[in-house]
């Protein structure tokens, strides 16, 4: 096997080569030749080809985005942002690479979806996971479509909805944007 693929060691550790991860995870050869090649963005890949190459090498959806990608290892998967209650600013939370840091400004229990200041990124994915739909609703299909995201993944449905939910005031305010917590309000 080439010693320039992306992940040598562990498809060794495996004993895999490309066209059996491709057989094994029911990603097109292609793709996977592709992304483990650096022939292809990572950031092109969809969250469902994600999920599979990553569930059957044993790793996060994270670790994998943050191994295939060549072009700029400090690509950040989920921004930084601010936690808001209602138009109150309540945590900073800066997404590091293995782990999610949250500066409180607020010290109150219903006004913190966090339970530490210092979270791993596999709690943070968890976390966000409570902010979104359930995956097994029989209409996903057409809510992830109406946000605009292909598949299923917390991520990006978070980055749509900013982590916002029905009669609940915590939301997401990413860096750059001027929403408050009345426009999620007008917006229905």
């Amino acid at each position: 096997m080439n010693r320039d693929i992306l992940l040598y060691n562990r498809l060794l550790a495996y004993k895999l080569n490309l066209h059996t991860l491709s057989e094994r995870s029911g990603v097109s050869y292609s793709t996977v030749y592709n992304l483990f090649t650096g022939r292809k963005r990572i950031s092109d890949a969809s969250g469902e080809t994600l999920c599979n190459l990553a569930r059957f090498l044993g790793m996060t959806m994270d670790e994998l985005y943050h191994e295939l990608n060549v072009e700029n290892k400090d690509l950040k998967i989920f921004p930084d942002f601010l936690l808001m209650w209602k138009d109150e600013v309540i945590a900073s939370v800066t997404v590091g690479e293995n782990e999610v840091n949250i500066d409180r400004y607020v010290i109150h229990p219903v006004k913190q979806i966090f339970y530490a200041d210092k979270i791993s990124r596999f709690k943070f994915g968890e976390i966000l996971k409570l902010r979104c739909w359930d995956e097994k609703r029989p209409d996903i299909k057409e809510l992830l479509n109406a946000i605009g995201v292909d598949n299923y993944n917390p991520y990006e449905i978070c980055k749509k909805t900013h982590g916002r939910m029905v009669q609940d005031p915590i939301w997401f305010k990413f860096k750059g944007e001027t929403l408050t917590y009345r426009s999620f309000a007008n917006a229905r």
